[in-house]
C-alpha cells in the first residue's frame, strides 16, 4: 500500500512572488481604469478566448 498522500505537500509561498502577484493585479486594475477614462477597451483572456473588454463593460472578440 502506498503511504504517500496523493496531494502535493503544502509549501510556503515565496514572498517575492506574493508581492509580484499583488502588483500585477493592481496594475491590471489601473490599466482598466485608464482605458475606461479614455473610452478604450482592454484585451484580456476570458474562458480561454481572447476578447476586448470595452469601456462600457461589454465583451467582443478581439480583432
Amino acid at each position: 500500500m502506498n503511504t504517500k498522500s496523493s496531494h502535493p505537500t503544502t509549501r510556503q509561498r515565496d514572498p517575492d512572488f506574493v508581492k509580484a502577484e499583488t502588483a500585477i493585479k493592481r496594475a491590471s486594475l489601473k490599466a482598466r481604469e485608464r482605458a475606461r477614462k479614455f473610452g478604450m477597451g482592454v484585451v484580456v483572456i476570458k474562458k480561454g478566448q481572447i476578447v476586448e473588454e470595452c469601456s462600457d463593460g461589454t465583451l467582443r472578440p478581439a480583432s
